[in-house]
């Protein structure tokens, strides 16, 4: 049996509001069951639905949450002793900011609106506001997320290949100068916050650039991996662990077989996390702490995708997966317990 998570280790329920975004009544139907099935907090991705304002008030959707809305989300993880943590994207994954023609300009590539430029001095100006205005809300809050995966286009625009040539740097170090730029300004006006990221832009990273980075001491990288079989490359975590003491995990228990796939395949994502559980083992040593799990659930691809597996039919697998990080293993008492507690007639199947 692999090894159980102490009660000090986190199991965060990722809430992607990016498509179908939750009514608030639901959540708050939702979220003490979270609870109850042992998750310890929330990761919520707000992308357009948080309720921005002022110069960038046209960013959020038509439909997003209003102040009241978000702090009434705040109030129920908090009735229910679970933390949240904010995820504000502040690199790729952009296109709800870069799809206005108000914020063209900061785009790296023109014709593309996944990530910004970051040689242009109204990016960082953008970001921040998105930043401030999350954290406006959030201010009592321990972790603050700040994305950055996926950023597929770096160092193309004409300005970064003029500070690429002026500065002797290369895309991967361009990549690290607006990431350091960014976790500077965030704990600099919020000195409490721990900062985390997605880690696929490091993974490749040549590694005497990585620890000369900065990002060491100021960041903690989320591990990402969602497929049943380990792919990830075999010396990430002798990599990782000489670079950053402490470090997360990111599972799925929805959104992560397909773009378009209507039916969570759960018999999938027990297998992810019976294998995540066996490198958490095998790694332990290697880290001075690892802070848990990030469970996530994937509403689209990315801006413009399809829907894939909505919320409420997810719930099952999102409560088996929970299960499994609890106990360690997956067990008939498991699947017993969240068809019980969803009120099936008879176990999930």
């Amino acid at each position: 049996m692999a090894k159980i998570l102490k009660n000090t280790e986190h199991k965060i329920v990722h809430l992607d509001l990016k498509g179908a975004p939750p009514k608030v009544g639901y959540l708050e139907e939702i979220i003490p069951q979270f609870h109850l099935w042992g998750a310890t907090g929330l990761l919520i991705e707000y992308e357009d639905m948080f309720p921005y304002e002022g110069e960038i008030s046209e960013i959020s959707a038509p439909d997003a949450y209003s102040r009241d809305d978000v702090e009434r989300i705040l109030q129920i993880a908090a009735e229910n002793d679970m933390i949240v943590i904010p995820l504000v994207q502040t690199f790729g994954h952009l296109e709800f900011v870069l799809k206005h023609e108000k914020f063209r300009t900061l785009r790296e590539v023109p014709s593309y609106p996944m990530a910004l430029c970051p040689s242009n001095e109204n990016s960082l100006l953008a970001v921040k506001m998105m930043i401030d205005q999350v954290m406006s809300v959030h201010g009592n809050q321990q972790f603050f997320h700040i994305g950055a995966d996926e950023v597929y286009h770096i160092g193309v625009c004409e300005k970064c290949k003029a500070r690429i040539r002026l500065e002797n740097l290369t895309p991967q170090e361009l990549f690290f100068k607006h990431v350091k730029e960014v976790v500077s300004y965030i704990k600099e006006k919020y000195p409490s916050l721990t900062i985390i990221m997605w880690d696929d832009m490091l993974r490749s990273a040549d590694l005497a650039l990585l620890k000369d980075s900065g990002l060491s001491e100021i960041v903690e990288p989320m591990v990402w991996h969602y497929v049943k079989s380990f792919m990830l490359p075999p010396d990430i975590w002798q990599r990782f662990s000489s670079v950053f003491p402490t470090i997360w995990f990111a599972s799925a228990f929805k959104g992560a077989t397909g773009s378009s796939i209507c039916v969570t395949n759960i018999s999938y994502h027990i297998e992810n996390h019976l294998a995540w559980l066996s490198v958490q083992e095998n790694v332990k040593s290697l880290f001075k702490k690892i802070r848990g799990f990030a469970i996530t659930g994937w509403q689209r691809y990315d801006h413009y995708a399809v829907l894939c597996e909505l919320l409420p039919q997810a719930l099952p697998s999102l409560g088996i997966m929970l299960g499994i990080l609890s106990k360690g293993t997956f067990c008939e008492e498991i699947h017993s317990s969240v068809s019980k507690d969803l009120t099936f007639c008879h176990p999930y199947h």
